[in-house]
């Protein structure tokens, strides 16, 4: 069986050190863990750097530590006019608010990226079933593949 692809939003990184959710601590972290041991293909991209280099700058150590042990892989920069084109359609259908571009630009990386999920903990314009089927509906019409967009208990691998 192929390694999943799953592409990780900026959301999960700051879960990766916020003990405030002890749950969704762990549950980042053994997702963390499981792409580090070769479980899964992870990736992040240009978005997340920025989001992450917006941080304060202890916190986007810690980040960025996290994304080096973690074994992620950057997702290259060609897709970048590609990715932004493919978000403002998000945005122009109104699947995802314009005021939140960068969110749209996550699921059409993700998309472009041919991930198999974009894992995240944005439940308002990412990890929702009526975007999901929307975002699904137009990658179909511009023949690019579906995404499954979820949180990080529904990839983890539980059990040995």
């Amino acid at each position: 069986m192929k390694k999943l692809r799953l592409y990780l939003d900026s959301s999960i990184f700051g879960w990766s050190s916020n003990r405030r959710n002890p749950g969704r601590f762990a549950e980042v972290n053994l997702l963390l863990n499981q792409i580090a041991e070769g479980k899964f293909i992870g990736a992040y991209s240009w978005v997340t750097q920025q989001e992450i280099e917006s941080a304060p700058n202890h916190i986007a150590k810690k980040l960025w530590h996290q994304v080096e042990i973690s074994k992620l892989i950057a997702v290259k920069l060609n897709l970048k006019t590609q990715a932004t084109q493919l978000a403002e359609t998000y945005c122009n259908r109104k699947i995802v608010p314009s005021d939140f571009k960068a969110d749209a630009l996550h699921i059409a990386i993700a998309t472009l990226w041919k991930a198999d999920a974009l894992v995240s903990y944005n439940f308002q314009h990412i990890v929702n079933l009526e975007i999901m089927v929307a975002v699904n509906r137009v990658n179909k019409e511009l023949d690019l593949n579906e995404i499954f967009l979820c949180q990080p208990q529904e990839v983890i691998i539980s059990g040995n």
